[in-house]
């Protein structure tokens, strides 16, 4: 068991669930815990049982909970709760229930389809920012304090209430320490907003908290945030509030206060409120052009917060497409009239109220027209969704062009928008509209003109999204949206993902209305939101911007260094101090700029660096630069810091003329040249290998060019690549030779038959003809190649063919071969003797441990010599254990894992010779494998116990001890050792046989600690702990255990108290059973019984029942009773027997007692009185005893209503209209009911007429009273009524906002004349007079009346019109005086003509416009035209001109002049121009492969001309390329061949022209050749050839062969040169290299010398920490070196721990585990050079990472100590006091790596003080204190009765051990004497009195603490004796029998005389008498069924006789 880890924990928090109702639940929990624990599930704090509609099940550590068949009751909260013996802990789980709606009540259950569930998992709080983070292959490191930081258990719901309602917001918290909790709305602190009382926040126990919002009021609507904070960290959630409207003002306003994401204030008022008086005169006057958006801002203050309404000529403005309403950041209220019309025009008005007043504010907004309007605007339509919308309208002219817009997106042509345009109109054609579609269209024209209309799409979403949302970061944002339909199914996404409800994500739905809201948004919060329902969508994009911040700060201490490089420069700098805190990304920018230019270049960016290297390869010339440097970020960019110096960089050379390939014949010279840009000394390679000057090479330089000569070039040139290289500068060409005849030279016989012996070199060689003769060497007919031991040579004219180590196989004919002649040679190869390498003696003895390998390695001198292994004479065989090898030289045994018989003497034998080595074979140490660590062992006494221990081997010796003593074997002990084990075995464990035994095996010990104690007692029957029983009163009880042992003592308890036997109860022990016995039951008899032994307890639930209860009448009430109201009612009556318990009801209900109702009883009689009845107190009361029941019926009638004080009621009301009338009386009763009547009919309560009732009185309250409220009014009380007469008044007719003085307009002619006022009333009657004449409507002339708004419009208004217009409102008048005057005319004095011009001149037009101001465009084919090199644009005074510059064909058009809606049209044609040639063409001569271009001129830069050959027209292709350059025509031709020679010919449709192409054949030539190289091993050589042409394939040979490119030999192409590289070279590769191509050919020699050995890289000094593996390494320049390590000059060879070893040129001395004496001088000897180093091994340095920490817990919690070191697995020993701990039952040690831990399990006061942990020379103190729990009694005292003279024990067991207690009898305190001792043992406190006498008798008690128990003390006088025993009677029936018994004394109690078990009481035929110490029984009547036992008991004292009755 996991004692550190084992108390249950939840894995798994369950979520919460929704689910329909009616369907099944399933609540999950995942829980782990060791041991397993218990788990429960609680509902309202009372477990769930696994019964009818509740399962629950598990799955491993998943806990399941079914709920079947939910309702709406099932929903709440449930807890699982888990427990062991650790710890416990619970989780809690939310259950929803939803309602089935009406249509899924109504009809019939259906399946539900496959892709839907019937259980919706609402998901817990997460980042569907997610992740959907989701979710990660490595988990993260768990945050210490994840558990206490505050998280959201249930979360606050989102609400939608009626305006007026109370609004309440709830959620849980948990959190270690509870956190701290604030509620905001919209980002704003409640406070800021709310007026104190208008909410209130509140906090429950259990973590809840409320938010409560009174009377909720229309701003009151948004998104409200809870957040919860403490010191781990804070958690975020929120919630919706809607506030509607109430029912009359619903209809047609928006809904809840939102408007797609904006607030938008309800238009209600407060009831009492009236609008102020505004003066119109005096608001400000606002002008926006038509189309441009209007924006009115409105700054109210006020608390409660102000309900807002915006109106527009006194109509309320209600949220739509083109108004916007909304709160913005900065408190503003603010309307935002989007692309105003016309008619937008008026004045605006801002009303603000709240219940302590209003205001009002106001503007006067005109919309400006176009100065050149549609001829027909667009129109409002309205159109299905998936419908084809289309708009229309009609531009002045038809050159107008028209752009289309949606709002401010532009709209492109494509699949979804079609623009057309046909004559002067312009229709946009929607395809599949959405609602998205949805929204404002705009068409424009060129000079601003707009017609604008609105689209409304109907369909599923009724409305939509916002086009886009803006919010700052931590704001909310949220989505409203709404649709046609209730119970929809829809869905939110978020780019594409489905978003769900978290704790920062609301998703809500009320009806038709559905939300979404992001709370404390951020960054990543923005995108594209979208929602879906059915087959609809509307999409919005979000976005969160971030705050605002600084650019960063410049770097500091900029440096330049240009002494580090040259060429070069290096840079540096730091960052900016405050730039190193900050946590955004930043990146340096640094800029260089050349002396005398402007211009500043990027040459690099850096994000972490601080320094750059700049050099002159990056700077695109050779100049001076200067540098700067600058830090960017996000969020901008620093200022520039210039470098303080100037540097001079310089570019590296370029090639000019490359090197080109080369072909020359065997013996002659290769040249190969290149040409550089600047003059550098370069190198020169030969297939890689470097040339040097010599015979064979020749390389000279020319200033910038250089020439490399290979002279008498080999054959073995053949395809060799020759390089060129130089200072940032690479070239390559190859050489090809051209082979001639070749012959062998003869050879004597001894040259031609070889015979060597075995291992010796074999050389074959012959002499040709020619030295670049290639040749091939044959063995037995198979061609021989070079490959490791056999070399192929080619020198001069010499061929060799050396074989390095002869073998058998080598012997045969070998034949040189060359193309025209063949050579012969015989080889025979002899074995030579085979001989031993010499081994020290010392290495040839071998010693190891028993399971290592061993291993014996010598070596011969022949590779292929047989060899057999033989130990001590007998031949060894390669088995599973012994593996034989031989490899090369080398021949090894290896021993896999040795054994004791694998001693003794090894001989290797090979031919004739033999080495012997001597193998000493160790056993190793004995080990305990098993048990690791030392076993605590806990048994009972008698069982039989097993230690065990297995051994490393079967043969170790081991010595038990126990206690320090060695243990020896017994008849109860025996120790036994089978296999590795060892074992002792105690048969029969006795209490002494505890204690500490240890397995000792000499190395090696394990400590096992024993503990045995006393087998608990245990209850065997019954087996349940706890049992009911149910009897009737006056039968017999018996209470029957058994017991697990014979002989152990129990006590029996009765409701806590212990049993003594008495008449009427008997304890019986028989064997193990004991029984408690009560022959005769009463109901007090009813109790808890326990039977109890020392370890155990089982508990009987007594239940005596009492006969049934009979109800009868009383003669004081009656059946029915009557009463008035008021009056109280008295039911009574009798019930059989005194204790019986009756339950009152009213018509079936539990009527409980309260002020009203009193219940009571009274011996036989239950009485019920109700005080003061009600009407509602009627009905039928039953009284219910369970058996019985009587019934009350009861009536109760109202007294009579009256009205009081009628004198000095009011009853006349006179009230102005829209005043409150409030109607009062009051009533003779409070509960008297009333009904209002006007003019004799009832009236119902609404918005405005409001009944209200407080005590007796009762109100009618008439809100802003109107005219058609005035009438009579009366109140009927059913026996009383009251009339009220009210007469309501209207006010004077005023005009609103009139200044009384005249407002003056002037206008032009055909605008539209509107005037518009608001008056006082709605109803007010007013007239619109002219120059004092009434205005009657007509055409022109349009009179409106609409509510408060009165408004005149004329329409295209004329001169005429100009005069007095007046607005007559009988009280008041607005006058307005409107001047209009004529418009200016524009027209054309002279038009535009038409023009014909010749292609290439120049085009002019113009045209005479009056006046000289007007605006004239000049447009082709309708498009404008714009001022150019071609076209220009000019005016003088009235006169405009046109000239269009060089006309082209596609110039023909028609041009128009537009002057502010006038045009002028005119036609300008172009005629073609002849294309003649102006540049005839001259031969041209070309090569082959290469490239021509033929060039000619035309006269006309648009002239069309095509190329042509032999008649055929050429067409543009990869060979022909055909391009033009202003008159310029080209013809290119590539890859040219001989066929491509002849005339070509260029033709216009007028002129043509030719050219004669001659094409010559291509001459190849060598221009630079190969050197002679000469290098050492392992190097690598380079030839490169150049030769005059590209594209020239050619052939590298060595020594007559071709080469084969492979990993070593490289050949490349590169243009005109062609290299050859030769890397890894060996000694071998010496040879001529020759490369041809093309019948040219050039040679070259390689020559390869041996490397000498040189030491790369020396030792170096190490020091390193002991335990810890070291390489010692150096490096040499080749690999094949043997070396020799020594140690203080002592050789090394490899061992177990050393290891010596090679990898390629490094030698390298490993140590595995360096201990101490490892440390000295370590020599790594190659030959006669050294290298050194010296190895310094120190110890562990033991260091304290984390020290122990003081710990103050309370008394039985665990104590966990926690120490951590720097190294894992390190010993280490816990002292408490001094004192070391050793594990026990309770204190566990443990190490995990380098943490150890110490736990103490249910500490005690005593295990207080100094904590120890000490490891090596670290050590840690720590102070445990532990704090004593307040001290309680655990087992009180218990009543006892003793003899005399006896000894009697009180005994009480308290909490803690370490408490100080007080005795007492009767109130006078105790001490401890010889006749009462006081003892303590621990927690367990006794009294023992000796010797006890009469006068001992009394009340002792105990006094612990604040408590106290009591027990009673009764002496006895003397011990009771039987003097005489019942004897044996037989009897004939019916004769009487008697018994006689007698006892030593006078019996206090009396005796219980028993038959056959059944206690006997006197009755007619029984007689129990006694005198003084004899006691009587007589039978007066027997029979024979009585026969059996007569048994007499009194105390201990029993005697027994038989009964027979014949």
């Amino acid at each position: 068991m996991d004692v550190f880890g084992g108390a249950p924990r939840v894995l798994g928090y369950p979520r919460p669930v929704l689910v329909k109702c009616g369907t099944d639940a399933v609540l999950k929990c995942q829980i782990g815990g060791d041991p397993q624990p218990d788990v429960i599930w609680e509902r309202k704090n009372e477990s769930i049982h696994p019964e009818g509609r509740y399962r629950i099940t598990q799955d491993g550590k998943v806990y399941t909970l079914n709920i079947s068949g939910v309702t709406m009751e099932d929903a709440g909260q449930y807890i699982c709760r888990a427990k062991n013996n650790i710890g416990e802990t619970y989780a809690a789980a939310t259950l929803k229930v939803q309602e089935e709606t009406q249509e899924q009540q109504t009809q019939p259950a259906q399946a539900p389809p496959p892709q839907q569930n019937d259980v919706q998992v609402i998901p817990p709080e997460q980042d569907m920012k997610m992740k959907i983070q989701q979710q990660v292959g490595v988990e993260k490191k768990k945050d210490p304090f994840q558990d206490s930081k505050p998280y959201f258990l249930i979360k606050p719901l989102s609400l939608r209430v009626d305006r007026g309602e109370d609004a309440a917001f709830s959620c849980k918290i948990t959190g270690d320490p509870l956190p701290q909790v604030v509620w905001e709305k919209d980002g704003k602190q409640l406070n800021e907003i709310y007026e104190s009382a208008h909410y209130h926040v509140g906090q429950q126990d259990g973590g809840w908290f409320q938010l409560k919002i009174f009377k909720t009021r229309t701003p009151d609507g948004g998104v409200y945030m809870c957040k919860a904070v403490n010191k781990h960290g804070e958690a975020i959630t929120g919630a919706v509030l809607l506030v509607e409207p109430i029912p009359e003002h619903r209809e047609g306003s928006m809904t809840n206060g939102y408007t797609n994401g904006h607030y938008s204030p309800q238009h209600s008022r407060a009831k009492h409120s009236k609008e102020p008086h505004l003066n119109v005169s005096k608001a400000k006057k606002f002008t926006v052009t038509e189309g441009k958006h209007a924006k009115f801002r409105c700054y109210v203050t006020g608390k409660p917060k102000p309900e807002i309404v915006w109106k527009r000529n006194g109509e309320i403005i209600m949220p739509s497409r083109r108004h916007l309403i909304f709160e913005d950041r900065e408190g503003y209220y603010t309307l935002k009239v989007l692309y105003c019309k016309q008619q937008d025009t008026g004045l605006y008005i801002c009303a603000a109220s709240n219940a302590l007043g209003n205001t009002l504010s106001a503007v006067q907004l005109s919309v400006k027209g176009p100065p050149v309007r549609f001829k027909r605007a667009l129109q409002d339509s309205e159109f299905r969704e998936r419908d084809v919308a289309v708009l229309e309208c009609e531009v002045p002219e038809e050159s107008i062009s028209t752009a289309w817009y949606l709002e401010d997106q532009r709209l492109q042509h494509g699949n979804k928008y079609n623009m057309e345009q046909k004559g002067t109109w312009r229709r946009l054609t929607i395809q599949n509209v959405g609602a998205d579609d949805d929204g404002v269209y705009l068409c424009e024209m060129p000079d601003g003109g707009k017609t604008i209309a609105e689209l409304a799409v109907k369909g599923t979403i009724v409305k939509k999204l916002p086009r886009r949302l803006e919010v700052m970061e931590g704001e909310n944002a949220a989505f409203f949206v709404e649709v046609e339909q209730d119970d929809m199914d829809i869905c939110w996404f978020k780019d594409g993902l489905q978003l769900q409800e978290t704790h920062q994500t609301i998703i809500k739905s009320f009806g038709k209305t559905h939300i979404l809201v992001f709370v404390n948004t951020s960054y990543q919060d923005s995108g594209t939101i979208t929602f879906m329902a059915g087959r609809s969508t509307t999409s919005s994009k979000l976005r969160v911007k971030t705050a605002r911040h600084c650019p960063p700060i410049c770097p500091v201490g900029v440096q330049m260094n240009t002494d580090c490089c040259q060429n070069g420069v290096v840079l540096s700098w730091s960052p900016s101090p405050n730039l190193q805190n900050s946590t955004t990304k930043s990146v340096y920018v640094l800029e260089r700029q050349e002396v005398g230019s402007q211009e500043w270049q990027r040459c690099l960016t850096t994000e972490t660096g601080t320094s750059a290297e700049v050099l002159g390869d990056s700077v695109p010339c050779e100049g001076d630069f200067r540098f700067r440097i600058c830090c960017v970020n996000k969020y901008g960019r620093s200022g520039h810091v210039e470098f303080p110096k100037v540097v001079h960089l310089a570019p590296g050379p370029k090639i000019k003329s490359p090197l080109k390939n080369a072909v020359v014949t065997e013996g002659e010279d290769a040249v190969f040249s290149i040409e550089l840009s600047s003059e550098l000394i370069g190198t020169w390679f030969l297939n890689s290998q470097q040339l040097q000057q010599s015979e064979h090479f020749s390389m000279t330089q020319s200033k910038n060019q250089h020439i490399l000569r290979i002279r008498q070039v080999p054959n073995v040139y053949d395809g060799a690549e020759i390089t060129f290289i130089a200072t940032g500068v690479r070239d390559s060409a190859s050489l090809q030779i051209k082979v001639c005849e070749v012959k062998f030279l003869p050879l004597s016989e001894m040259d031609t038959k070889k015979s060597t012996e075995l291992g010796n070199p074999i050389v074959l060689y012959c002499e040709v003809s020619q030295p670049t003769a290639t040749v091939q060497w044959f063995k037995d007919g198979k061609e021989l190649h070079a490959e490791d031991g056999l070399n192929i040579q080619s020198d001069g004219n010499m061929r060799r063919i050396i074989i390095h180590s002869a073998e058998y196989s080598h012997s045969g004919v070998y034949t040189c071969q060359s193309n025209n002649d063949i050579l012969t040679f015989n080889v025979n190869v002899e074995a030579p003797p085979v001989l031993f390498k010499e081994i020290k003696a010392e290495e040839r003895q071998k010693s190891a441990m028993e399971l290592d390998p061993v291993v014996l390695t010598c070596e011969i001198s022949q590779p292929e010599a047989p060899s057999c292994w033989f130990k001590d004479g007998v031949a060894v065989f390669q088995s599973d254990n012994i593996t034989i090898q031989s490899e090369g030289n080398m021949r090894r045994l290896i021993i896999r894992s040795a054994e004791l018989v694998d001693a003794g003497t090894y001989t290797c034998q090979a031919g004739d010779q033999t080495m012997s080595f001597s193998v000493n074979i160790k056993e190793p140490p004995i080990t305990i494998v098993d048990p690791k660590d030392d076993i605590h062992m806990e048994r009972y006494v008698s069982e039989e116990i097993v230690l065990n221990c297995e051994l490393s081997r079967s043969n170790g010796e081991v010595q038990w001890f126990k206690d320090g003593l060695k243990l020896q074997e017994t008849d109860n002990i025996r120790l036994s050792a089978e296999g590795p084990y060892r074992r002792v075995i105690i048969f029969c464990a006795s209490k002494r046989d505890s204690g500490e035994y240890v397995c000792d095996a000499g190395g090696d010990s394990v400590f096992f600690q024993l503990l045995i104690t006393e087998a608990p007692v245990r209850f065997v029957s019954p087996s349940e702990s706890e049992v009911e029983v149910c009897i009737m009163s006056s039968e017999k009880l018996v209470l029957n255990c058994e017991i697990s042992k014979a002989d152990a003592e129990v006590c029996w308890f009765c409701d806590g108290m212990e049993v003594d036997e008495n008449d009427n109860l008997k304890l019986e022990d028989d064997g193990i059973y004991r029984r408690l016995v009560i022959p005769c039951t009463t109901i007090d008899d009813s109790a808890e019984y326990v039977c109890e032994t020392a370890d155990d307890a089982v508990t009987f639930w007594v239940k005596i029942e009492e006969p049934p209860v009979k109800l009868s009448s009383s003669k004081q009430s009656g059946s029915i009773t009557e009463s008035f109201a008021g009056d109280p009612v008295i039911l009574e009556l009798e019930v059989s027997r005194e204790n019986a318990e009756v339950c009152w009801m009213k018509d079936g209900m539990k009527v409980e007692e309260s002020s009203n109702i009193t219940i009571t009883e009274n011996g036989l009689t239950r009485k019920i009185t109700i005080h003061c009845p009600t009407l509602k107190d009627s009905g039928i009361y039953t009284c219910n005893a369970i058996d019985d029941t009587m019934d009350f019926k009861v009536k109760i009638t109202e007294a009579p209503v009256t009205i009081l004080n009628k004198d000095q009621i009011k009853n006349e009301h006179k009230v102005m209209l829209y005043d409150d009338v409030v109607m009062e009386c009051e009533l003779s009763s409070a509960n008297g009911v009333v009904t209002w009547y006007k003019n004799g009919s009832p009236i119902e309560e609404n918005e405005r007429f409001c009944l209200e009732e407080e005590g007796t009185f009762r109100s009618l309250v008439i809100l802003c009273a109107e005219l058609q409220d005035s009438g009579e009014y009366t109140l009927d009380a059913k026996n009383d009524t009251f009339s009220f007469h009210v007469t309501v008044q209207e006010p004077s007719v005023k005009i609103i906002g009139n200044s009384g003085d005249p407002d003056y307009q002037e206008m032009v002619t055909g605008d539209d004349l509107i005037l518009a006022c608001e008056v006082s009333r709605a109803n007010a009657p007013v007239k619109w007079l002219f120059n004092e004449k009434v205005l009657i409507p007509d055409e022109r002339t349009h009179i409106e009346s609409q509510g408060t708004l009165r408004k005149l419009t004329i329409s295209n208004i004329l001169v005429s019109d100009s005069g007095k217009y007046m607005c007559d409102a009988v009280d008041d008048k607005m006058l307005t005086v409107v001047k209009v005057q004529v418009p200016r005319v524009v027209e054309f004095l002279t038009e535009l003509h038409n023009t014909t011009v010749m292609e290439g001149e120049d085009a002019m037009f113009k045209c005479v416009v009056s006046p000289d101001d007007v605006q004239l465009v000049w447009l082709m084919d309708g498009e404008p035209i714009k001022p150019s090199d071609r076209f220009q644009i000019e005016q003088n005074s009235l006169c405009h001109t046109l000239i269009i510059h060089k006309v082209q064909l596609l110039d023909s058009s028609r041009i128009t002049a537009e002057a502010e809606g006038l045009i002028s049209k005119a036609s300008l044609k172009v005629q073609e121009a002849q294309v003649l040639f102006t540049k005839r063409m001259e031969a041209v001569m070309a090569e082959e492969f290469g490239e021509a271009t033929l060039e000619t001129e035309v006269s006309l830069e648009s002239g069309e001309v095509q190329w042509m050959r032999q008649g055929v027209v050429i067409q543009p292709g990869p060979k022909h390329k055909l391009s033009q350059n202003g008159c310029k025509r080209i013809l290119t031709i590539t890859n040219l061949s001989l066929s491509d020679r002849g005339t070509y010919r260029c033709e216009t449709l007028h002129d043509r022209t030719q050219v004669k192409l001659n094409v010559e054949p291509r001459k190849i030539a060598i221009r630079k050749g190969m050197m002679d190289v000469e290098t050492f091993e392992r190097e690598t050589a380079s030839f490169e050839v150049e030769l005059s042409h590209t594209d020239v394939e050619g052939v590298w040979q060595k020594d007559g062969l071709r080469i084969k490119p492979n990993n070593n030999w490289r050949v490349s192409s590169n243009g005109r040169v062609h290299g050859l590289t030769l890397s890894n070279l060996t000694m071998e590769d010496t040879g001529s290299i020759v490369f041809s191509a093309e019948g040219l050919r050039n040679t070259a020699r390689l020559v390869v010398k041996e490397t000498p050995v040189a030491i790369f890289k020396k030792l170096s000094d190490v020091r390193i920490e002991e335990e810890s593996s070291v390489v010692l390494e150096c490096e040499l320049s080749r690999p094949n070196v043997d070396v020799r390590w020594q140690k203080n000059g002592i050789e090394l060879k490899s061992s177990k721990t050393l290891r010596i070893y090679s990898m390629g040129r490094k030698r390298c001395l490993q140590i595995l585990e360096c201990s101490i004496s490892d440390s000295g001088l370590y020599t790594c000897e190659i030959g006669d050079l050294s290298t050194s180093c010296k190895l310094e091994v120190y110890e562990h340095e033991l260091e304290l990472i984390t020290g122990l920490e003081d710990l103050w817990i309370k008394e039985d919690q665990n104590a966990v100590f926690m120490c951590e070191l720097s190294m894992e697995d390190m010993p280490g020993e816990w002292y408490k006091n001094g004192s070391r701990i050793r594990p026990t039952s309770t204190i566990k040690t443990r190490t995990e790596g380098t943490k150890h831990f110490l736990l103490i399990c249910n500490v005690k006061a005593e295990d207080s003080g100094e904590i120890k942990f000490v490891s090596k020379q670290v050590e840690s103190v720590a102070c445990l204190e532990v704090e004593e729990l307040p001290v309680s009694i655990v087992r009180p005292l218990r009543d006892r009765t003793a003899l005399e003279k006896h000894r009697v024990i009180l005994e009480c067991t308290v909490s803690s051990p370490n408490c100080d207690v007080t005795w007492y009898r009767e109130n006078e305190e105790l001490e401890s004497t010889e006749h009462m001792e006081i003892i303590q043992e621990g927690c367990y406190h006794k009294l023992v009195i000796q010797q006890v006498a009469l006068e001992d008798e009394g009340t002792y008690s105990i006094e612990v603490g604040e408590h106290t128990s009591i027990a009673k003390l009764m002496v006895e006088a003397q011990s009771i004796l039987v003097v005489k025993s019942i004897e044996d009677v037989e009897v004939r029936a019916p004769e009487t029998a008697f018994f006689l018994c007698e006892v030593s004394v006078a019996l206090i109690k009396p005796p219980v005389w028993t038959l056959n078990g059944e206690t006997l009481q006197s009755g007619p035929n029984v007689r129990i008498d006694n005198q003084g110490t004899v006691h009587k029984l007589t039978f007066k009547t027997t029979s024979s069924d009585m026969s059996g036992t007569v048994k007499f008991t009194t105390g201990k004292a029993k005697t027994t006789a038989k009964l027979t009755v014949l």
